[in-house]
């Protein structure tokens, strides 16, 4: 059925053929990539953009005719890419093209059906008028097989076109913003940060748009920077599970008038797998830390004396706990409290 609607629509893109007397045309099989038979040979080669914005693609295609038997019948080919207009290409132009044909498409349509119709021509002479009308015969559907790893994959415009990534303190935290430029296959994205520019961990994570070709924004609130100097970076991961990192931005935390601060990191927490962080204004002073249910009821306690150094918690202090969680830090006065994932 395919085979069949593909011709159909070839044969409506050149409204001269209605009024012509029915010829019988061959469909001939899908292709992807690559096609060939006795007389043809005709092979995606690239598809190339002028900008990550531009609405237009330019698909580029090889294509060779043999001589000789039944393949000199062929006088030419007719190219019908999906979001673009058919263009026809005689064996002259083929040759002085050095088997060369470009063809303008529209961006959206193309990612989203990146199919082009070839059909083989043959001329018939009307000389009441003094005219050539060409006549499709065979016709193929290439398809461009976007998504794959075949040797397609090298014709792909860029996945993912990160076009800004910057930070910014704010006094209710660290601010990042970025924005895409395109998207192609993409899940999400990681957002990772470090103490030193070298050491990174995850922090959360943000849903991509799966495949666009408009500007789109995203942000996230790093609500608990350390103190000092933090670096980001992104982590983009395609839904096959492929990533990417960005360029790592540097911010320095803004100051707070809250001198107690506690936080496990990363939150989620996998597998009691996390350091539980503590600053406060007096070095030395001793803090007692909670863990509580959503009932109130304490999982895990510990007090100790504040150093400046993270204690790293362990799956035998977490007891296999699995939830969502209040964690607390008391010194003297003061009170804070965080949510937390166990996972």
């Amino acid at each position: 059925m395919k085979n069949i609607y593909t011709l159909l629509k070839l044969l409506c893109s050149i409204p001269v053929f209605l009024f012509l007397p029915p010829h019988e045309a061959k469909a001939q099989e899908v292709g992807v990539c690559s096609y060939e038979n006795d007389c043809l040979l005709i092979a995606f080669e690239s598809i190339q953009e002028e900008s990550p914005t531009s609405p237009s693609l330019l698909v580029v295609m090889s294509a060779f005719i043999e001589t000789g038997g039944a393949c000199s019948d062929i006088d030419g080919l007719i190219f019908s890419p999906s979001g673009g207009f058919p263009v026809l290409v005689t064996r002259e132009a083929l040759d002085e093209n050095l088997n060369i044909v470009e063809l303008t498409v529209s961006r959206t349509i193309f990612t989203q059906t990146p199919d082009v119709l070839i059909a083989t021509f043959f001329y018939i002479n009307i000389p009441i008028i003094g005219i050539q009308i060409p006549i499709p015969t065979n016709v193929v559907d290439m398809q461009a097989r976007l998504d794959s790893d075949d040797p397609c994959l090298p014709i792909t415009p860029l996945p993912v076109e990160l076009s800004r990534f910057e930070g910014k303190a704010t006094q209710s935290g660290i601010n990042l913003e970025w924005e895409t430029a395109s998207e192609i296959n993409n899940s999400h994205f990681e957002v990772e940060r470090s103490a030193d520019g070298s050491a990174f961990e995850k922090l959360g994570s943000v849903a991509g748009h799966g495949n666009s070709v408009a500007t789109i924004e995203y942000s996230y609130l790093d609500k608990h920077p350390n103190p000092g100097t933090n670096y980001y970076r992104l982590r983009q991961v395609d839904f096959d599970g492929k990533y990417e990192y960005s360029n790592v931005v540097a911010v320095t935390a803004p100051e707070t008038t809250q001198a107690l601060q506690v936080q496990i990191v990363p939150n989620p927490c996998l597998n009691g797998d996390c350091q539980l962080r503590i600053s406060t204004a007096t070095a030395g002073q001793p803090v007692r830390v909670q863990l509580k249910d959503l009932s109130g009821r304490v999982v895990f306690e510990q007090s100790m004396q504040h150093d400046g150094e993270p204690l790293q918690l362990t799956q035998a202090q977490l007891q296999r706990l699995r939830g969502v969680f209040i964690l607390s830090a008391l010194a003297g006065q003061e009170v804070v409290r965080q949510r937390v994932v166990l996972e």
